[in-house]
């Protein structure tokens, strides 16, 4: 009987081997042995943990956003300078036709006011000519019955009562017209300061479509997380995307991407040595801080999710090691 084993490995070799035991006849039987794995492979950078990230804003209008512009990579920014211009798109129109609904509004609004006012001095008008009435009326009613006929007395007290009633109308008549400009002043107050906030909000929109660096440092592109790859001038983005970060060496960090099938062997606490690519004889050794606790696909890398890493320094960094400069990592024995 003739049994043959054969070794395998996943395309990426990031998963433990196992072996496959095939042949004896006709029967397949799978055992898997227990073969030390080789020691989880981590790839990542130099990452700040006090740089300015820089998102996708949410702005009125387009649910995502283009990059129109980034600073290179790599620059050294200062606080003030340009670093990220997104496409403002349609934002300058709608601010235009906010500004203009915003003067529609003022107008209709000292139109309105206006009429009210107006009604206000019509019905002031009108009751001191009613005033003025009364007082007549009043006169000629105050001369005693005995004084005039029977008919004329009788006729100056319904011009009195005529008169009265007519002021009272006048002055309801006022205090109407006095309650309608109360109401029609916060209303139409209201109606402008929303047109304003809109117009206010547009224009907010149009100044953030330039991001501007708060502080010094180096300029790093940020990371698609639907491709894997750097993010670069002409992507459409939705918001709260990293585009882009500032970072300086004032609390440097390790950041990894670990594939599914060895985030179980790099819990927190675990001590591991890293390397920059770029100097391969430095080596700092440092402690896992923190990992992700869902994995994301990169299809770039190879098939599998891969959980992010966060380690610290448990010695000096070499001045050498600057932020987005990429580093692997191994477990210590």
């Amino acid at each position: 009987m003739h049994c043959s084993t054969d070794i395998r490995r996943p395309r990426t070799g990031r998963r433990p081997p196992w072996r496959r035991i095939v042949g004896c006849g006709s029967l397949l039987v799978a055992v898997a042995l227990g073969v030390s794995a080789a020691p989880p492979y981590l790839t990542g950078v130099v990452d700040d943990a006090d740089s300015q990230a820089i998102e996708m804003p949410r702005l009125p209008g387009l649910w995502q956003r283009q990059v129109a512009w980034l600073a290179p990579e790599g620059s050294t920014v200062a606080p003030g300078d340009l670093v990220v211009r997104l496409d403002p798109g349609d934002l300058a129109a709608q601010e235009e036709a906010a500004q203009q609904d915003l003067e529609h509004h003022r107008l209709q609004s000292e139109r309105r006011l206006a009429e009210t006012m107006l009604g206000i001095l019509d019905a002031e008008t009108a009751v001191l000519e009613a005033e003025s009435a009364v007082r007549l009326a009043r006169i000629d009613a105050e001369i005693p019955a005995h004084a005039t006929r029977q008919l004329d007395h009788d006729q100056d007290q319904l011009d009195l009562a005529t008169a009265e009633q007519a002021l009272a109308r006048a002055r309801a008549t006022l205090a109407d017209k006095q309650e309608q400009h109360a109401e029609a002043q916060p209303v139409t107050e209201m109606a402008i300061a929303r047109a304003e906030a809109h117009a206010e909000r547009l224009r907010d929109a149009i100044t953030r479509t330039e991001i501007r660096a708060d502080r010094a440092g180096l300029f790093i592109h940020g990371e698609n997380p639907f491709t894997g790859t750097k993010i670069f001038a002409g992507e459409t983005l939705p918001p709260t995307v990293k585009i882009a970060e500032v970072a300086s060496r004032n609390a440097l960090r390790f950041r990894f991407w670990v594939h599914e099938a060895d985030i179980l062997r790099v819990p927190p606490k675990t001590a591991i040595v890293v390397t920059a690519d770029a100097i391969p004889s430095l080596s700092i050794a440092a402690t896992v801080d923190w990992t992700s606790k869902q994995a994301t696909a990169r299809n770039e890398w190879s098939q599998g999710g891969y959980f992010e890493l966060l380690a610290l320094p448990t010695e000096a960094v070499p001045s050498k090691l600057i932020p987005g400069m990429a580093v692997m990592a191994a477990v210590r024995p």
